[in-house]
């Protein structure tokens, strides 16, 4: 129930907007000068205005720099760290490691999003993110973590009722499911004693996925590239449903890498979760051996 004489209480926003503006009018107090054109409806820079943001920007600018440069001199990894890592890769190994780092860096405050496609880290505001496949040329800084084995994958279902391809040309006649973002384009390329052969997949579906095309590949619907950080567990089953064709090819070698922005003085935040990635997914690890046993 209210009452007549109720103080009408101004909403949180309200009251920070209130806060906001007043320091504005102290800023423009001191200065002598308007920063803002200020109507009922709107809000706009004076020239006066746009000179003095681009100081301040340059101001935080610095400011964040310097805060990078001191950081080197601490063990300690401190404030946010923003991460983007593709989908499939992120949420079956990426993912399970991560209370691993916040455990050992408590004071960071950690940001991980998951996007198969290749976000801008600068525009975005990423500090890092993790790329697999064949990199386009950036000023981006990558460092190598572990390699990345695919191979041509189909059901034992899918095999009895089509047969099993023995060469790359056989392909044409088998229903090529293909991943609509893959870095390298869509082209499936293969090796053998010294020749290359190649084959454009075409086929009833394709995804920006790959755990989808393993679960359309498990369930007999065709043929796919799909890599072993992902078909490790289906492969691990005893039904033998997976199985790898064409293996008496080789396929191009890819890698998983660690980018991040080129800066004069890279935050130590940066460099322990590299350090800490290498660790987890480098030679010797856990990941290694899991992935090598395939």
């Amino acid at each position: 129930m209210t009452t007549k004489n109720a103080p009408i209480i101004p909403p949180a926003k309200a009251i920070k907007g209130i806060v906001v503006s007043k320091e504005i009018q102290g800023v423009e107090e001191k200065l002598g000068i308007r920063l803002f054109h200020r109507t009922t409806r709107s809000v706009s820079l004076t020239e006066e205005g746009i000179v003095y943001i681009g100081y301040i920007r340059e101001s935080y600018k610095l400011a964040v720099m310097a805060e990078e440069a001191v950081s080197q001199f601490s063990d300690k990894a401190k404030g946010r760290i923003k991460i983007s890592a593709p989908m499939s890769f992120g949420t079956l190994h990426l993912a399970k490691i991560m209370p691993l780092f916040m455990q050992k860096y408590p004071e960071l405050d950690v940001q991980l999003l998951f996007d198969d496609k290749v976000t801008d880290l600068v525009t975005e505001g990423y500090d890092l993110a993790i790329r697999i496949g064949e990199l386009p040329d950036s000023s981006l800084i990558a460092r190598q973590l572990s390699p990345c084995h695919s191979q041509l994958y189909a059901s034992s279902e899918y095999l009895d009722k089509y047969g099993e391809p023995m060469q790359v040309s056989e392909l044409k006649n088998h229903n090529c499911l293909s991943y609509s973002l893959y870095q390298a384009g869509m082209e499936w390329f293969f090796y053998q004693r010294g020749k290359k052969y190649s084959h454009i997949p075409k086929g009833s579906y394709r995804a920006n996925n790959s755990e989808a095309l393993l679960q359309a590949v498990l369930q007999g619907i065709g043929i796919a590239l799909l890599p072993h950080f992902i078909t490790q567990t289906a492969l691990s089953n005893t039904d033998k449903k997976l199985i790898p064709i064409l293996t008496h090819f080789d396929l191009p070698e890819h890698f998983i890498y660690a980018v991040y922005p080129d800066k004069k003085n890279l935050p130590r935040k940066i460099t322990l979760f590299v350090d800490f990635l290498k660790e987890q997914f480098g030679v010797n690890s856990d990941y290694q051996h899991n992935i090598e046993k395939e």
